[in-house]
């Protein structure tokens, strides 16, 4: 028999759900809870729709009888989740913002396993990615493209963080996300059939002059360092996007957004 949530009332910050629920600012409290926090009614939603269990609803209790939040705390204590009803000041106090939603989700986090091959099928790859409102924006425009997923390689940025999660515009609840280790993605590459294409100034082609023939990896490094050369190595394809201004570089976000658009023009829908 599933288990059904219950609902709660709660006004004061030091009730202990409360507390639990605002340590998820932090990277380690989500990593040891294996929690992270989505704001609003259309993401808590969309993480229903895609089965992301959601542990706690937090709802302004100004807003209790918006049907919409009816709807869904009836979704969420269905599906084993408490409902909390608190105050709007638990709600800014959560969210970090003055400005806060008028829902709140508390969902368990999702990591998948590394796939035993690739399809025909769009994947991304970060090196050490450190900027979470990049790969929130990443995640979006992956998700856009109807890219399966991103594996995070070696030391990147949080991707259950409060600024990812919400650059992502709930684009992360459609993608499979992999933590990975370098030496572990290097030996994977070499049992797939697909096509490593990676981001570098030297020796690259034009990215509109590449073969974006599916399935393949787009590879992109950090912010500041660009990939490794260890990575660099292991591409089958490096590519540049040309500058033609006094800039030398663009946005990461920016730059993965059009590499992928590009592969969309090679490969017509």
């Amino acid at each position: 028999m599933n288990k059904i949530g219950n609902k709660y009332s709660i006004s004061s910050l030091t009730n202990e759900k409360i507390k639990i629920i605002n340590s998820l600012s932090q990277r380690k409290y989500r990593k040891q809870l294996n929690l992270f926090v989505a704001e609003g009614i259309r993401l808590c939603k969309e993480a229903l729709d895609k089965n992301w269990e959601i542990k706690y609803l937090l709802y302004d209790k100004d807003k209790a009888e918006d049907e919409l939040v009816i709807k869904l705390i009836d979704q969420v204590i269905s599906r084993g989740g408490d409902a909390l009803e608190v105050t709007f000041n638990i709600l800014s106090k959560i969210s970090h913002k003055e400005n806060a939603q008028n829902v709140l989700g508390v969902i368990e986090q999702q990591w998948s396993n590394l796939p035993k091959k690739i399809n025909k099928e769009t994947w991304v790859a970060l090196e050490c990615i450190r900027d979470p409102g990049n790969l929130g924006t990443i995640f979006r425009t992956m998700d856009a493209v109807g890219a399966k997923g991103c594996f995070l390689i070696d030391e990147c940025t949080d991707p259950f963080s409060y600024e990812a999660v919400r650059a992502s515009m709930g684009a992360i609840f459609n993608l499979n996300i992999i933590s990975i280790k370098s030496k572990k993605f290097i030996e994977w590459r070499k049992e797939g059939l697909f096509t490593l294409i990676g981001t570098s100034l030297n020796n690259a082609t034009d990215y509109r002059k590449t073969h974006w023939s599916l399935p393949f990896i787009l590879l992109m490094g950090n912010e500041q360092r660009g990939l490794s050369d260890q990575l660099i190595a292991e591409c089958d394809q490096l590519i540049k996007i040309p500058m033609l201004g006094s800039s030398d570089s663009l946005n990461l976000a920016v730059s993965t957004a059009v590499a992928l658009y590009e592969s969309i023009r090679k490969n017509p829908i």
